[in-house]
């Protein structure tokens, strides 16, 4: 076919070589990329969680200021034993009910403490009625929202979400409260089983101490105990609720017959007796 100009009209495509050196070229791309958005996802991942942890760490320096001392961590056996540092880190941040902590707690799985010295013990936190003891003892719902401390940081960049939206039915051999709120991470590791959402693992929170000089598995040292660090903690979190299936925390298991928690805390610079671990 001629143009008006009398030339040829030629319509070309691809060839197959081109086609084909194409897609190596896109190929190679794609390779090149994937691993690059890969690490920048592990790196915003990263941030968010040094973020937080620095969030933490002002969360309870406040408290401490408030409060004269660091959050308790260690749970009572016989007595609250399904109370574990997790949550009361996250009830000394956010409050047991996300509304701050009420200055006269006594972490306690139940919320409860005895607030008017009849060795019986009231709900503390109830911003809706209030707390009502014997003695003529009240605190109006008002003054239940003032006394509060906090919450130091707010539920979203805490992470903070309850026990029985990460966990089904969270109760085994030691009964957990599965309406308290613990601190999450922010790698994705469990599903909310409200959302649907992938969520992180809760954090664990040993509160040092600093009397202690002992560094070593409850069976390895004579009672009473004076570790630096107790990984009985925060263990009731992880032995009693899915998916573990009642099983002892990884961090518990024993790698040639040493816990994994003591072997990795320990400071190989002071070899003991007695160990200490890291500061």
């Amino acid at each position: 076919m001629k143009t008006k100009s009398g030339t040829l009209a030629c319509s070309r495509g691809f060839t197959l070589a081109e086609l084909l050196t194409a897609m190596a070229i896109m190929a190679i791309l794609i390779g090149l990329l994937v691993p690059t958005l890969t690490l920048v996802q592990k790196t915003a991942q990263k941030v968010r969680q040094k973020s937080q942890f620095h969030g933490i760490d002002i969360a309870m320096e406040s408290f401490r200021t408030d409060f004269g001392d660091y959050p308790d961590s260690s749970y009572k056996p016989g007595f609250d034993s399904g109370y574990c540092g997790a949550q009361k880190l996250a009830e000394a941040i956010v409050g047991y009910d996300g509304f701050g902590v009420h200055p006269k707690t006594g972490f306690r799985s139940d919320g409860m403490n005895d607030v008017d010295g009849d060795n019986v013990p009231e709900l503390i936190y109830d911003v809706v009625n209030g707390i009502t003891g014997s003695n003529g003892y009240v605190e109006t719902a008002a003054d239940n929202h003032k006394v509060r401390k906090g919450p130091y940081l707010e539920l979203d960049s805490a992470n903070a979400v309850k026990l029985d939206d990460l966990y089904a039915n969270p109760v085994g051999t030691t009964p957990l409260n599965s309406d308290t709120y613990v601190l999450a991470d922010m790698f994705g590791k469990v599903t909310n089983q409200t959302t649907h959402k992938k969520t992180g693992m809760p954090i664990l929170y040993y509160k040092a101490d600093v009397g202690g000089i002992d560094h070593d598995p409850p069976s390895m040292f004579p009672l009473p105990a004076r570790n630096v660090y107790n990984i009985l903690d925060n263990s009731p979190i992880y032995k009693t609720a899915p998916p573990f299936g009642n099983t002892p925390h990884p961090m518990a298991a024993a790698i040639t017959g040493e816990p994994l928690f003591y072997d990795r805390t320990w400071n190989r610079n002071f070899p003991g007796p007695p160990r200490r671990p890291y500061k």
